[in-house]
């Protein structure tokens, strides 16, 4: 597993995680643009671990992965890699999209990974020959243990977890839904 809030050090880079955080309650544009500079900044070590694998198939689950991804996937092309990038809705990939990812490295997005089901459904639809790599700004220390044997990159572990809800405050196991905090979908 990478943890990027290990090996990075910025003042910078520490805002754009206080920003990601539910507690902050930022909404909107300035959230949405601290994902895709989360994604720029993830997407360097992604990059130099792909043993000069430079054709890349970035998945990006909807809705909360979209910025996300979307640095990610900017970056690896500045870096002067490949990129199909294929939005993925419930879980699922398309036939024509199977066909895409074939002789790629996969790299699949979501904002925060909890229970893994999201990812693990998508691993299983995939060919085994792929290399993948998950990569996901949250990840609740309690779920590391499911993706031990997986390619992991996270910005960070936390210690907290909770599911998603139309919520503004943490509460009962419940907290503000990443989708709807970025989008302002709330009402």
């Amino acid at each position: 597993m990478y943890i990027l809030n290990e090996s990075t050090q910025k003042h910078s880079f520490d805002q754009l995680i206080e920003i990601c955080k539910s507690s902050s309650m930022s909404m909107g544009y300035k959230l949405r643009n601290a994902h895709y500079q989360l994604g720029e900044i993830i997407a360097k070590p992604i990059s130099q671990s792909s043993n000069h694998q430079q054709n890349y198939a970035v998945l990006i689950l909807m809705r909360a992965g979209l910025c996300f991804g979307n640095g990610i996937a900017d970056k690896l092309e500045q870096l002067g890699g490949t990129v199909s990038i294929i939005f993925v809705s419930d879980d699922k990939i398309s036939k024509e999209d199977l066909e895409l990812v074939k002789g790629k490295e996969i790299i699949i997005v979501d904002a925060v990974i909890n229970s893994g089901k999201s990812v693990f459904s998508l691993i299983e639809q995939l060919p085994d020959t792929n290399p993948i790599k998950l990569v996901t700004t949250v990840i609740p220390s309690t779920s590391t243990e499911l993706l031990k044997s997986h390619d992991l990159y996270t910005v960070r572990v936390s210690s907290n977890k909770y599911e998603g809800a139309k919520v503004q405050v943490i509460s009962n196991g419940k907290g503000p839904d990443t989708g709807d905090r970025l989008f302002n979908t709330y009402n």
